[in-house]
């Protein structure tokens, strides 16, 4: 989908594929079971995972296109952000040595509630967008009202998981109080 995490990319092959844990599906995706999904990123990816996840897209376009890395490394001298997207595309850990991610306390997945409306009218379902992840930015860009946070933890010790946007955004976020 547009703007759409490769986590939340993930989270929907989970739900479709009927895993009963998320162990079961760390073992399909991942060089490791012990993984914690990187909301934000990408972690090491088994070389099946892999051909999947590029099928249709480079890993350079995924990076791009459904990361945050576009965010993190826009200001960052030329020589860091080479290295740390060479880190990205080899699928080491040291890329968030090289980037500017800013330590902002305990976060949470954040959503816009007409951005859900919609996204469930247009595409049968809503996912975790991209744009709603920016750090310190409370306004959605396209509806100009507050995101709200999920119960989806994004930082600090969680436990590891794929969960979904469309099982853990409600549906009645948007509807008017009386």
């Amino acid at each position: 989908y547009p703007d759409e995490l490769l986590y939340s990319q993930l989270c929907r092959y989970y739900v479709r594929t009927g895993y009963t844990a998320y162990a079961f599906a760390a073992d399909d995706l991942y060089s490791k079971r012990t993984v914690h999904p990187d909301i934000e990123f990408l972690n090491k990816f088994n070389d099946d995972a892999l051909y999947w996840i590029t099928k249709y897209k480079t890993l350079e376009e995924i990076i791009q296109q459904h990361t945050m890395f576009p965010v993190y490394a826009r200001f960052l001298p030329k020589e860091r952000k080479s290295a740390a997207h060479t880190a990205l595309i080899k699928m080491e850990g040291n890329w968030r040595n090289l980037l500017a991610i800013p330590n902002t306390g305990e976060r949470y997945l954040m959503f816009c509630p007409e951005c859900a409306k919609e996204d469930r009218e247009f595409f049968g379902e809503t996912y975790w967008h991209r744009q709603h992840q920016i750090q310190r930015i409370r306004i959605c860009p396209k509806h100009k009202c507050f995101l709200l946070n999920s119960n989806i933890r994004n930082s600090g010790r969680i436990s590891p998981g794929l969960y979904s946007a469309e099982q853990n955004i409600p549906y009645d976020t948007f509807k008017k109080k009386d």
